[in-house]
């Protein structure tokens, strides 16, 4: 009788574990998916959280997870896992569901492949503010229409003599629209034996001014960062540094065909 109840008591604890096993493991965030990797090319800007991006750091972009959030992420193809700190926003690219950082990269070996199937739990429990979801492709629905025809009755046919119409051919005018004047500020004369700094412009918003960054290196030029704090708040500025006088007019020429429309200028010593 004795084993019995042992036996019994055993059973329970047993129970009891599985099920508070099972309730801390249910507010894991748990996802499964593509990831990819970027590294060099983003080393140095700031991140969506407002870090600077270090690619020898383990850290991840993902879409939604609170910034700070701790997961394991595994390669499927060879289960090596790596645990890094979400500090920015993406992957951009549909399917993919987290960008790893180089050294992360390394540690799951999908630098040579760029992706990987991969699975990405949090290491604690989390509360999702804007949860991941997967909405199923809707099918339009076609509706055939059928064409209604209206007969029409021929209006009757009157012959009026009149006179030939001579049509004079005009000049035709072409109206060529005004180019978009960009604005230097303030409103100096140029040394062409100087270098200059150019302000292209200055965000809070770390993203806006990783976009910013990318239009003025995809324009051709060579921008960088600065970043600094007025009034307990953060800006990012994007610059163009080193820039020689008699070079201005074609930097200023690049920002306004890349949809700048002013700078601020500076002699630099």
């Amino acid at each position: 009788m004795k084993k019995k109840y042992l036996f019994l008591f055993v059973l329970f604890v047993l129970i009891f574990v599985s099920f508070n096993l099972q309730a801390q493991n249910a507010d894991l965030f748990r996802q499964e998916g593509i990831a990819s990797w970027y590294g060099r090319e983003f080393e140095g800007r700031p991140t969506a959280s407002g870090e600077i991006f270090d690619s020898s750091q383990m850290t991840a972009a993902h879409p939604n997870l609170p910034f700070g959030t701790m997961v394991v992420v595994t390669n499927q193809h060879n289960n090596k896992s790596v645990t890094v700190r979400i500090n920015d926003r993406g992957p951009f690219v549909h399917a993919r569901i987290i960008d790893v950082s180089r050294a992360a990269a390394e540690q799951l070996d999908m630098i040579v492949t760029g992706t990987a199937p991969v699975s990405v739990v949090s290491v604690d429990r989390i509360v999702m503010t804007n949860p991941v979801t997967t909405v199923p492709p809707v099918t339009p629905v076609v509706v055939p229409v059928t064409p209604v025809v209206v007969p029409v009755t021929p209006a009757p046919v009157t012959t009026v003599q009149t006179s030939v119409p001579v049509f004079v051919s005009a000049p035709a005018v072409v109206h060529t629209p005004t180019p978009i004047q960009f604005r230097i500020i303030p409103d100096i004369n140029i040394d062409s034996n100087k270098n200059y700094r150019l302000q292209v412009g200055s965000y809070t918003v770390a993203r806006n001014a990783v976009e910013a960054f990318e239009k003025v290196k995809n324009s051709g030029l060579n921008p960088a960062y600065e970043r600094y704090t007025r009034e307990d708040v953060e800006y990012y500025r994007v610059v163009l540094a080193g820039v020689r006088g008699d070079d201005v007019l074609y930097t200023t020429e690049r920002l306004s065909a890349a949809g700048f429309r002013e700078a601020l200028i500076r002699e630099e010593n």
